[in-house]
């Protein structure tokens, strides 16, 4: 949600990856910086990339690339309420690699190409006394098409409501509510993180709609520096690994 970079307190960078069901030719990886323009508005900057590659083939099968620039402020903060909104101005670049053709090897195949599309994000959050928190996200406000012609297809909208109450210091629990705009499936998620340690923060969360369990953790090696790893299940297929490197300065 966009509308939380209004809730940071300076400037960070991050990196991930993500092995999807534990597939190396499945791979995710981002990059993201924030930065503080003024005491209300915050910057960040989102560089994200799914390729699928094949063994033996030197380049990409396909590859899915946004680079998206974010803000978030606050409308109205006191000593005991804030409510923020932000947005994402997305950039999507598609890009298909040539097919392999009769023959096999690509020699009379069908050329790749690319394809780019514009799309819009929202996010708000409002928060009582830092103890409870309500979040709006919608995802391709703007209903984006990629592609031309009868090849055109709109990308996916989505709407996500979440609730999370921090009855402690220690222990944060999350709820969310998750939606394709159009679609009759309803998603729900739960969250629970703990912090054991000053070093050692555990997470955990349970999906419904397929049904999944994660686990994982977040580890600050010191005040400005943090590494997070996660997995999640599947009911049919292996393991989701994510690994995530954070900076803050």
């Amino acid at each position: 949600n966009p509308a939380n970079l209004s809730n940071l307190s300076g400037s960070s960078f991050l990196i991930g990856s993500t092995m999807f069901y534990e597939q190396e030719n499945l791979n995710y990886q981002f990059a993201a910086l924030s930065f503080k323009l003024d005491n209300r508005n915050i910057m960040a900057v989102t560089v994200q990339k799914l390729g699928i590659n094949a063994s033996g083939y030197s380049s990409e099968l396909s590859s899915e690339t946004s680079i998206s620039f974010s803000q978030g402020f606050h409308l109205r903060k006191d000593r005991n309420s804030n409510f923020s909104i932000g947005y994402n101005l997305n950039y999507f670049m598609l890009n298909q690699g040539s097919s392999a053709g009769t023959v096999g090897d690509g020699s009379n195949g069908i050329p790749g190409k690319s394809m780019y599309s514009f799309g819009l994000d929202l996010g708000f959050i409002a928060s009582l006394r830092d103890k409870v928190h309500l979040g709006v996200f919608v995802k391709n406000v703007n209903s984006p098409r990629i592609g031309r012609g009868s090849n055109a297809q709109f990308l996916p909208r989505r709407l996500n409501i979440g609730c999370s109450y921090h009855p402690t210091k220690t222990l944060k629990t999350n709820f969310v509510y998750e939606k394709l705009i159009y679609s009759d499936t309803n998603q729900f998620r739960f969250g629970v993180e703990y912090e054991f340690h000053k070093y050692f923060i555990l997470r955990t969360g349970v999906q419904m709609k397929p049904n999944r369990l994660g686990f994982g953790f977040l580890s600050p090696i010191n005040e400005n520096m943090f590494c997070a790893y996660g997995l999640i299940t599947h009911p049919i297929l292996p393991l989701t690994h994510s690994i995530e490197f954070g900076l803050n300065f």
